[in-house]
Parts: structure tokens; sequence; C-alpha cells
């Protein structure tokens, strides 16, 4: 091919269409009568397969920690007998749980609330005030007395609001169901690494979530409440049966 440029006479001689193509281009590039050409993109060198995977273990334990909440309530005609006798009833329940040896860090205020206390036209007579303390009952052995002494310390004032149990100490419990997530895992990331005709490598990252919820129990009617001059009532008769402890794992493995 020969290509023959004269200045500044405008004519151009090719040999090939193909010459003319490529002198256009130079023509173009050299007086920016066209648009700049964008530079070629770098390709990032493709990385190794993958295949990600989740797995579930779960295991059975006996909880060891009750958390239980008491709802002291009163109406009074001030706030400030309100307030004065909220603080009283609270104070013989906390009283009683120091009694059990609950006390310091296991007890909690959750929550005060004060409003007015309407008749059925919508007056105010007078005003309500309630103050909710939690306690963490652990070992679980004295737990019924606890809660049924706390109950009653000050008469009707106490309601028991709920009860839950949780297993705090699960460090054994995790290790199992480690276990069986990543086999769980593994075993999922096996067949799908044989139906598309590979074998699995080296694992790449490893991440969990552990999921531990709290078992609720309804409480007894009988808890509700005590009368201030009635017998002492019976220890509260407790089940905590089991809880799961579920590890979700999810390993991606590399594809060899």
């Amino acid at each position: 091919m020969t290509i023959q440029l004269r200045a500044p006479r405008p004519w151009v001689t090719v040999t090939t269409l193909a010459g003319l193509a490529a002198l256009v281009a130079v023509l173009l590039a050299a007086v920016g009568g066209g648009a700049p050409r964008p530079a070629a993109a770098a390709t990032p060198a493709a990385g190794p397969d993958t295949v990600s995977v989740s797995g579930v273990g779960t295991v059975q334990g006996v909880p060891d920690t009750l958390t239980a909440s008491f709802d002291v309530h009163v109406t009074r005609s001030s706030v400030q007998a309100a307030l004065d006798a909220t603080a009283t009833a609270a104070s013989r329940v906390l009283h009683r749980l120091g009694k059990d040896g609950i006390s310091g860090r296991k007890v909690q205020t959750a929550s005060m609330q004060l409003s007015p206390h309407y008749d059925e036209h919508g007056n105010v007579t007078g005003y309500d005030a309630t103050e909710t303390v939690t306690a963490k009952i652990s070992p679980l052995k004295g737990a019924g007395r606890a809660i049924s002494d706390a109950a009653t310390a000050s008469g009707n004032d106490v309601n028991v609001s709920g009860l839950s149990f949780d297993v705090t100490d699960d460090h054994g419990l995790l290790g199992d169901a480690r276990t069986k997530a990543f086999a769980d895992a593994k075993d999922r990331a096996q067949q799908y690494a044989g139906l598309a005709g590979r074998s699995l490598g080296s694992v790449r990252t490893i991440t969990e979530t552990v999921e531990t919820s709290p078992v609720p129990m309804p409480y007894a009617a009988d808890l509700a409440a005590g009368s201030s001059g009635r017998v002492a009532a019976k220890a509260a008769v407790l089940r905590p049966g089991e809880q799961p402890v579920s590890v979700t794992v999810t390993v991606v493995w590399a594809l060899s």
C-alpha cells in the first residue's frame, strides 16, 4: 500500500480503500475533527471460581437463667402520693429479692410511668404510677421462691408481668452448633461442585450468625398479686425445659 501526502495541495493519493480509511483516521486525529477515541480499558484478571454456601447447626440446651419482670402499680389522689407509694412498694420488692440473693447488677429499674386516672365521665380522680423492676435469677434453684417472695412483697400492688428463660453459659453449645453448621455447609458445597463438574478447593471466607432467643413463660394467676396479711405464698413451680442454640455459617470455597 502506498500513501502520499503533499501539502499544501489538498489532495491525497491512495492505492487501496483500506489505505483511504487509515488516512481518514490519521487526519481526524491530527486536526481534531472527530471525537477522541477512548483509551482502551484494562481487563482485570479473572479471579478463581468460587461457591458460597450457608449451613445451619442447632443444638438444644437447658436454660440456666430466668429473667422476671415485676410491675409495681398504685393509684393515689395526687402526683406526690402516687410517686411515694410506688417508691415504697418497689423498695419492698427489691428488699425481698435481696434477701433471696438477687441484688446489685442482677436487678434493674426497667421503666417508670405516671399518668392521670379518669372516671367514667372523663374526670381526673387521681394518678396512676407504675415502676417495672427486672431481676435476673441464676442459678435456677430457688427461683420459684424468689418470684413468689417478690410478688407478694407489697400486697396487691405488685404484678409479675413476664418470665423468660435463657442460656447464658452457651460456650460448649456454640461449639457443637458450629461443627454442625460447617458440616452442613460443606455437604451442600460439595454437592454443588459435583453438579458443576468441579471439586472444592481451599476455604476463602467464613462468617457466622448466632441465634439464641429467650423462651417466654406464662405466669400463674396466683403470682400476680398477694395479700398483705395472708400466709406466705408457696414457691412458684418453674419448668425451664430446653432452648435451641443455632449457628448459621456462610463459607466461600474456591473451585478447582
